[in-house]
């Protein structure tokens, strides 16, 4: 078995109804709080961010300010939620 290099990592100042709600989707997982938030973390770290994304993407042959576009992804994002 390949054993790999884990680092302690500590949040701090959670408000206690997001680390209930957080507690309680752990526990429906039948699964610890911290190794639900270990998945979470695993999850948004395959992800790429707006930065990446837009990194991957440009340039591109139209004629399209980046910073603008980037404004409205974040805008449908917001709306999405």
């Amino acid at each position: 078995m390949v054993e790999r290099e884990v680092k302690p990592v500590h949040v701090r100042d959670v408000p206690a109804e997001i680390v209930d709600t957080l507690q309680d989707r752990a526990n429906a997982q039948g699964i610890s709080l911290s190794a639900y938030l270990r998945n979470v973390f695993a999850e948004v770290a395959t992800r790429p961010d707006m930065a990446e994304v837009h990194q991957r993407s440009w340039p591109r042959p139209w004629k399209i300010d980046g910073e603008a576009l980037q404004r409205v992804v974040r805008e449908v994002r917001e709306e999405d939620e």
